[in-house]
């Protein structure tokens, strides 16, 4: 049986003295066969998914105990990869320190661009060293974990994706079966999907979503975003506005546009592209949206103000609305299809690692007794209903 025990407190550091010596203990939020998960892997994995949120989906983080949420993902993913991490090294995987460099040389490509978006190579391994000394690790640990992740990689292909079989037609066929009766809004093939499989038919609705997003009319534009906070005072958020003016008055002057994102955006993932980006019609703010689908080729937005900061556009390209049929999509359903099965076959090794292993969870969130009232809740109801029933049997 999987053993979880929960303590009411985290793990606090501990100091343990040694004559004059003393040696601090760092925290740890699980443990998995005595070993532990630290505090501080747990804090930069859950803080870089944080910036991803706050960077692509802001509004979610404002729901109810997202955070939590997500806090409780993190580290469940934690302990999968040290039950991994463990396994690896049971089976003694070896791993060459030419791989490692491999990896390690394959992660400083990311590092090529710079603060400006421009290409700098020879500025890569500084950039490198710099991310490595804000998350607090030193080059020798990250090569351990290298290591250990390249360990983890060769276990489940030797594991996991050697089993697994090969998808076969009939299964990308019925796949797309489902995907078109949520399409073509097939009533009565959804109602029956529904009740053989319900997972089956949300499977084929998130597809579905998906291939409506990228066949639906499209329009590739530079952009330009000066950010405004609610929060923000009233005169610096004038500021912004001015400045948009400002911006775009140097664009009808004849500044170039990529010239201008370098210099005034203050969208740092996009430096890399120039600014653009692919907007899908319905998508965007409405403001935005608005603008970038009446908008000719070639042309450049007035300042456009959303909730979250002003926005100039200029039109690059267009794409009209498309339709796609089996042929033209069969093979990304097919890899869809292995890549479900790889991780099926990868959970149910992962879970089958869990049940055999002493897990500690030391991590605590206000959400868990959320979940357990509404766990209290359904148990209740449940019991209820089966009471209500046997009275009825009863009286028959």
């Amino acid at each position: 049986m999987n053993k979880i025990h929960k303590i009411l407190l985290p793990v606090l550091g501990v100091c343990f003295a040694a004559g004059a010596q003393a040696k601090v203990v760092e925290s740890s939020v699980a443990s998995v066969n005595g070993r532990p998960v630290l505090s501080s892997e747990y804090d930069n994995y859950y803080q870089g998914i944080i910036e991803q949120y706050q960077a692509t989906a802001p509004q979610f983080l404002e729901q109810p105990y997202a955070k939590d949420m997500l806090g409780k993902e993190v580290l469940k993913e934690l302990i999968s990869k040290e039950l991994l991490y463990q396994a690896a090294e049971e089976a003694k995987i070896q791993v060459k320190d030419s791989e490692i460099d491999n990896g390690i040389n394959e992660i400083k490509t990311r590092f090529i661009i710079d603060e400006k978006g421009q290409q700098d190579p020879k500025g890569a391994d500084k950039r490198f060293n710099e991310a490595l000394k804000k998350q607090h690790m030193s080059l020798k640990a990250y090569k351990n974990k290298i290591k250990k992740d390249i360990s983890v990689k060769k276990l489940l292909e030797a594991q996991v994706q050697a089993s697994v079989k090969p998808v076969e037609e009939a299964d990308v066929k019925a796949l797309y079966a489902n995907v078109e009766a949520v399409l073509k809004n097939k009533t009565k093939a959804l109602k029956a999907l529904e009740k053989e499989d319900p997972a089956k038919l949300r499977e084929a609705q998130l597809i579905a979503a998906k291939l409506k997003q990228l066949t639906a009319e499209q329009v590739r534009v530079g952009h330009i975003y000066l950010a405004v906070t609610k929060d923000m005072p009233a005169e610096e958020a004038k500021q912004k506005e001015e400045l948009a003016k400002k911006i775009k008055k140097e664009l009808d002057g004849g500044m170039d546009f990529s010239t201008a994102v370098k210099q005034y955006t203050e969208d740092k993932a996009a430096l890399a592209s120039g600014g653009d980006m692919i907007l899908i019609k319905g998508i965007a703010p409405k403001e935005v949206d608005a603008a970038a689908f009446s908008l000719a080729v070639g042309k450049t937005s007035a300042p456009i103000k959303t909730e979250v900061g002003w926005h100039i556009i200029k039109v690059k390209e267009k794409r009209a609305e498309r339709e796609i049929g089996y042929e033209d999509i069969a093979r990304d359903l097919a890899q869809y299809v292995a890549q479900q099965k790889i991780q099926t076959a990868m959970l149910q090794y992962v879970n089958g690692l869990a049940d055999k292993a002493d897990i500690k969870v030391t991590k605590t969130f206000d959400v868990d007794a959320v979940i357990e009232a509404e766990a209290a809740k359904r148990a209740a109801e449940e019991a209820k209903k089966e009471g209500e029933k046997a009275v009825k049997e009863e009286k028959k």
